[in-house]
């Protein structure tokens, strides 16, 4: 027997709505700027999936309010929302150590950035793992979620990640003397979305490990519009961006005496 709407499922209306229109926004940003290239817009492209699909899975159980499965798909894709935010913005101030670096300056090893990619994706397998391996129970169309150990040591980690955004920042902010023309807006931007990641996180933090069980106005204050106004943002940015150009590498200074010496 269908039940009647309930706030998560308007919250859902709203995120299929606006994601459906962010997942052509970034597909087209990844085209403008490049898919191969690390300049985050992938991350836009995930995020909108994950909401899509997500919201579906929510609206589906009007009509099938006992089966669990399509909560705990619900629950376990909005779990993941906080990594795409948080790739996003080291993808977009990756464009911006990439032009730093045309000035000379490393402040970013390319292994490094593997390091965090790989910390990244453990992160989101862990939330897919541990969200299947979840408590979940819901009571009037109302999830209370018992997390597992997995779940706790994936948000662990984003939230080691999200302390080298900080710093990322930080050092983007120290060194914007060096960078391109047109790549300050880059580091703007990504500052102006840090506070709203950090009360995403703060969210996550709160139903993970406080073990506070999520209301709709919780849910939707400090998690979907949150990720909402950064996708927006960042979107905004991408369109306004001129597509990154080849960069040349810099070259050390014997590279550049037996250069001249030829």
């Amino acid at each position: 027997m269908a039940r009647s709407l309930e706030s998560y499922d308007d919250i859902a209306i709203a995120e299929l709505s606006f994601y459906t229109f962010a997942l052509f926004g970034g597909i087209f940003l990844c085209l403008k700027h490049g898919f191969a290239k690390n300049a985050g817009f992938r991350a836009l492209v995930i995020l909108s999936l994950a909401r899509i699909i997500g919201a579906s899975l929510r609206l589906a159980t009007i009509s099938s309010p006992n089966n669990i499965d399509l909560y705990i798909g619900w629950m376990t894709l909005e779990g993941i929302g906080l990594a795409p935010l948080i790739m996003l913005s080291l993808g977009l101030l990756s464009r911006v150590f990439v032009s730093i670096q045309s000035k000379g300056r490393i402040l970013i090893r390319p292994q490094h950035q593997k390091f965090i990619e790989l910390l990244m994706l453990l992160a989101i397998i862990l939330l897919i793992v541990g969200g299947t391996q979840s408590n979940f129970t819901v009571v009037d169309g109302k999830p209370k979620v018992e997390y597992s150990t997995i779940s706790h040591a994936a948000l662990g980690i984003l939230i080691a990640i999200t302390a080298l955004l900080a710093f990322a920042i930080l050092l983007a902010v120290l060194n914007q003397s060096h960078v391109g023309a047109g790549e300050h807006r880059i580091i703007f931007t990504v500052a102006v979305c840090f506070p709203l990641i950090v009360v995403r996180l703060t969210y996550s933090c709160l139903i993970i490990f406080g073990g506070i069980t999520s209301s709709a106005a919780l849910y939707l204050g400090m998690s979907s519009l949150m990720e909402m106004i950064v996708t927006l943002v960042s979107e905004v940015l991408g369109f306004n961006l001129d597509k990154a150009m080849p960069q040349p590498v810099p070259r050390s200074d014997e590279e550049m005496q037996a250069f001249g010496s030829k």
